[in-house]
């Protein structure tokens, strides 16, 4: 397809999601000329953030759609490249272990498990990040999700949508990448592909997807004793990635679609992406600013990571005449596995002369199972709905094998064993929903819809220990307990013509509790507890929190459909947070207390100038803010939310234009500017007992892309983070403790550029 006829590619989105529509709901014989009709009108984005196919300029919420047309213009492969675009959306590290450790806030609701991660109908955890190499479209729901998406999604959603089988058309397409990374010795590369088959015309088709990435490490390891000889070594951090899926599309008579799917990506590294930055002895706020890319190690011990995941799902519909009945069945099984230096925090932590190798390890495993029912009306009337029923199982075992120092009893006199740590951390959750969503057309401008989630979540938790920090072994026996409640939703609509409207909704969200690990006797912990009245079996759980939102949002369609305007503001109330508790010894727990407040705006422009030019625009403010602390919390009133920017900016452009008779230009740069925020997560505390935060600094990037189309293959060059400026994207949290005076601080890729070529058939 030539880009002359191509329009922007958040237009372009209307054609891509209509595919998947048609009539009846689900059906995808007439994807061609959906897209078609859709492209003439240049009006369209749908969407299927409401559980049904809709113009986005009709759903009253603050939506972002992101095509694949449009990440493929940027040359984005994983989530930083599109998440750092997308207003009032952040993210850092929450968690333990360099693979599971990201977490994503979007209006200033930040931690882990407050955002909704989806890859089409099944919800996995945030801290994944997919190759984006098969993906129709990209959705970001703003604000608590809880109706329709249930449990942690109160801040909002993020959903992956993949490209599914076309049971007429033989197609596919290939991609391949090569490219340079500032401080590295060797090059990127990247291939990957698609084919889609036509099993039996019309009845069955097969769509096959495989990937694979290698990107240099652009940090480096020196070792060896103070003051002695060292070694340098270069490709630290390098990542290697492999992906595959497969899906299948069976139309049973007219009315039935059966989609089995499997996806399979697994990610290995021989390092982290960490710069050390000193920390000051200060007690006043202070930056993290990220400048070395070289770790000075005392010995040259592999740090390395591992992650591999499995989803595999089973979708039904069944289309009845008067809306869409839907089985949506899911397996999810995730294995990580880091490996940490942590040798001269053990020899400060335990003060002996000569330091010994020290390198916990962590594993991370997850095994989920959902069900979902769901029924989508397609009423005559001026009464419409959405209803189902959710269950979801998941097993999830934290566990550190043995930690043994070589020579520890002897270095310490007191240890009596080499056996530092060793825990087997097992938890269980279960979640039963039922859920109703309806929307009464009272006038033809004006739509009342009202919703509302019944829950329960049974929580269960286990855990053995062992070693010299736990004071020996030591096993905690499975208990468990349980939450139920109610989320509801209510909103006004008002569309005054097709595309430009305004709304009001309120709704609640929640985020359901959980269990921590025992905390050990050993380094002080026990004190540290006493002098909060707690003991540690005391912190073994954690209750739900949960936000009310309300937001007022306008939608507009202008100078015939080639500009739409959004704006919403907001405001957000949050209680019984579930928040990080840290000790004075380095360990943490999480605990309920105290509340916070949010507020904001966001502001998207996308517009089709020209046949030839489009640009986007998006703007957002948060201001996100403890309200109350109680005691025993490291944190004061008015004290940020952590991880929570209050501005994000982001401007792009493309630019297609006629260069001969068989051939197209194009053009692609965006800009990007996340504002500062602060981390707690391993800051210390004043005399007074009030963190000392530390400040992510502010960041600008700039991405250009530009190359030729002649018929179905195109060549590009590619040039990211273009003035090649290291991002603090937070401070990480150690295996064990963070060594005093010393911060790892996950960074960003540095300048990176490139040739790509890409062909379809």
């Amino acid at each position: 397809m030539s880009r002359l006829n191509r329009i922007s590619p958040f237009v372009s989105l209307a054609a891509i999601a209509a595919s998947m529509v048609g009539v009846p709901a689900f059906a995808q014989e007439g994807a061609s000329q959906a897209e078609d009709a859709t492209r003439s009108q240049g009006v369209e984005i749908v969407v299927t953030a409401t559980r049904r196919a809709e113009s986005a300029q009709s759903v009253p919420m603050s939506i972002t759609a992101v095509s694949s047309e449009a990440l493929e213009n940027k040359a984005a492969t994983n989530f930083f490249d599109y998440g750092s675009s997308i207003p009032n959306l952040s993210f850092g590290n929450t968690g333990l272990g360099a693979s599971v450790s990201r977490s994503i806030a979007i209006r200033g609701i930040s931690d882990a498990n407050t955002t909704g991660f989806y890859i089409d109908e099944t919800p996995v955890t945030e801290s994944l990040d997919p190759r984006i190499v098969d993906v129709e479209r990209i959705e970001v729901l703003r604000g608590p999700q809880g109706t329709l998406y249930g449990a942690r999604s109160m801040g909002g959603t993020v959903r992956l949508i993949t490209t599914q089988p076309d049971t007429e058309e033989f197609s596919g397409r290939v991609h391949g990448a090569l490219s340079t990374t500032e401080r590295t010795e060797r090059p990127n590369y990247a291939v990957d592909g698609a084919l889609n088959l036509p099993v039996v015309d019309g009845k069955v088709g097969l769509r096959v997807v495989g990937v694979y990435q290698n990107d240099a490490g652009y940090m480096t390891r020196t070792y060896g004793p103070q003051g002695g000889p060292t070694t340098t070594i270069d490709n630290i951090g390098q990542q290697e990635t492999f992906g595959v899926s497969a899906a299948m599309l069976f139309r049973v008579g007219e009315n039935v679609e059966i989609t089995p799917r499997i996806l399979y990506q697994q990610t290995k590294g021989n390092g982290y992406p960490y710069a050390d930055v000193a920390i000051p002895n200060s007690q006043d706020p202070f930056e993290l600013v990220p400048e070395s890319l070289d770790q000075r190690r005392t010995f040259d011990i592999a740090e390395t990571s591992s992650d591999k995941w499995l989803l595999g799902t089973f979708d039904v519909k069944l289309d009845t005449g008067v809306g869409t009945l839907q089985s949506a069945s899911s397996y999810f099984r995730r294995r990580t596995s880091d490996i940490e230096d942590q040798t001269e925090f053990a020899q400060f932590a335990y003060g002996y002369a000569d330091p010994l190798v020290n390198a916990p390890e962590f594993n991370y495993q997850v095994d989920s199972y959902t069900q979902e029912f769901r029924f989508t009306s397609d009423l005559d009337g001026p009464f419409n709905f959405v209803a189902g029923v959710f269950y979801s199982h998941t097993d999830t075992d934290q566990i550190f094998p043995p930690n043994i120092i070589e020579g520890l009893a002897d270095a310490t006199g007191f240890t009596g064993t080499d056996l530092n740590f060793q825990a087997t951390r097992s938890s269980k959750q279960d979640d039963l929903s039922a859920y109703a969503e309806g929307t009464l057309e009272i006038t033809p401008e004006l739509k009342a819809i009202v919703g509302g989630r019944v829950y329960k979540v049974k929580s269960s938790f286990s855990a053995v220990f062992d070693g010299f920090v736990n004071g020996g072994y030591n096993v905690v026996p499975e208990t468990s307990i349980s939450e139920s409640g109610v989320q509801p939703k209510a909103s006004l609509q008002y569309e005054f013509s097709r595309g430009n409207q305004i709304y009001a909704t309120a709704a609640k969200g929640f985020r359901p509790g959980g269990s921590n690990g025992l905390i050990p006797t050993g380094f002080g912990c026990a004190e540290d507890l006493q002098e909060l009245g707690l003991s540690p079996e005391d912190t073994r759980f954690y209750n739900s929190d949960s936000v009310w939102s309300y937001e007022a949002g306008a939608k507009a369609t202008l100078l015939d459909g080639r500009v739409t305007a959004n704006l919403a503001g907001f405001r957000i109330d949050w209680s019984n947070i579930q928040q990080l508790v840290g000790l004075q010894c380095g360990f943490s727990f999480r605990g309920n207390a105290g509340t916070a407040r949010s507020t904001g705006v966001e502001f998207e422009l996308n517009g089709r100038l020209t046949d030839g030019l489009t640009m986007n625009l998006g703007v957002g403010y948060t201001d996100a803010n403890f309200t109350s602390s109680p005691a025993g919390t490291n944190v004061s009133d008015g004290d940020r939310v952590p991880q929570v920017p209050e501005f994000t900016f982001n401007v792009g452009a493309d630019y297609e234009f006629e260069i001969g008779r068989n051939a197209m230009g194009f053009l692609h740069a965006d800009y990007r500017y996340v504002g500062d925020s602060v981390s707690v997560l391993n800051s210390a505390t004043d005399i007074s007992g009030k963190v000392i935060p530390r400040i992510r600094p502010s960041y600008s990037l700039v991405d250009v892309r530009g190359g030729v189309e002649f018929g179905n293959h195109e060549i590009a060059i590619f040039a990211k983070n273009l003035t090649n400026e290291l991002v603090n994207l937070g401070d990480a949290r150690a295996l064990a403790a963070e060594l005093p005076g010393r911060a790892r601080v996950q960074i960003n890729q540095p300048r990176t550029i490139g040739v790509e070529f890409r062909s379809r058939f």
